[in-house]
């Protein structure tokens, strides 16, 4: 199926929005805000469909009767204990520090961006620890019309002074052409209902953010109503979108993933 893109697009654009002004950056507030934020749309969500499938964390679960939750679960508790080893902490303390970090603070503003600003037939969710861990993918984003998950995102701080496509993006170019993301803890809605599973050929896409812009955005989601710079910073992340839309015209990517791309660019189109 032949996919149409926006013109005039280069692939792989970088988001450069213009300095609003200079925020303090103190990741400790800005980590419970966000997870305050977070718990409030999840208990939303999770009321919408009357199923606790979002944890307070605005994370999928993985179901209690899924037949590989135990082994996954003890999978997520080894790869921690070694990446705490690695650093020379705790599990506890890596855990702490973890929730502190620029990507995974950067992962949760823009999950409550898009939550604030994306229409209401959208829902923003992150995915369970297992599918971060292993399968690449930070956010899913659901079109409650189409009930199709419409896209997986893979949130990436921004270095200054990087050049060319970086290792994460030509990770997730690789990952298209072996035909998308795999969700092994997934959600989708069907006939208005929610159904959780698993997600096969879902098209994968980053976002990306500075340091300084994330901590403008950080300000501007502790204000009551939608700012100007998050319609502004959404229209760049749209454009981002596009622009790696374009880019995966050119590889040999699968009927399946084609089509959901395709699903992709008519739920991107009801945006804005």
């Amino acid at each position: 199926m032949p996919i149409e893109y926006s013109p005039n697009i280069q692939a792989g654009g970088k988001i450069k929005l213009e300095p609003e002004k200079k925020s303090r950056f103190n990741p400790e507030k800005l980590s419970a805000f966000f997870n305050e934020q977070l718990a409030l749309k999840a208990s939303y969500y999770n009321q919408i469909y009357g199923q606790d499938w979002l944890d307070e964390r605005g994370c999928l679960r993985m179901p209690e009767n899924h037949p590989d939750k135990e082994s996954d679960q003890e999978l997520i508790n080894i790869q921690e204990q070694a990446w705490a080893a690695e650093s020379g902490k705790s599990v506890e303390k890596w855990r702490e520090d973890k929730e502190k970090n620029p990507a995974t603070l950067t992962e949760a503003a823009l999950t409550l961006m898009l939550q604030r600003v994306l229409p209401d037939n959208f829902m923003v969710v992150r995915s369970s620890a297992y599918d971060d861990y292993n399968n690449g993918v930070d956010q899913l984003i659901i079109d409650r019309e189409s009930g199709a998950v419409v896209c997986g995102i893979d949130e990436v701080i921004d270095r200054q002074g990087n050049t060319g496509p970086s290792k994460k993006e030509e990770k997730i170019r690789q990952k298209m052409v072996r035909g998308g993301a795999k969700v092994k803890y997934g959600a989708r809605v069907e006939v208005g209902n929610l159904v959780l599973g698993g997600l096969k050929n879902v098209p994968a896409f980053y976002l990306s953010l500075s340091s300084q812009e994330l901590a403008i955005l950080g300000d501007n989601l502790q204000k009551k109503e939608v700012s100007v710079y998050e319609r502004d910073l959404l229209n760049r992340l749209h454009s981002s979108l596009s622009a790696q839309l374009s880019g995966y015209a050119s590889l040999n990517l699968s009927q399946d993933l084609q089509v959901k791309l395709q699903d992709f660019l008519q739920s991107l189109e009801k945006w804005l």
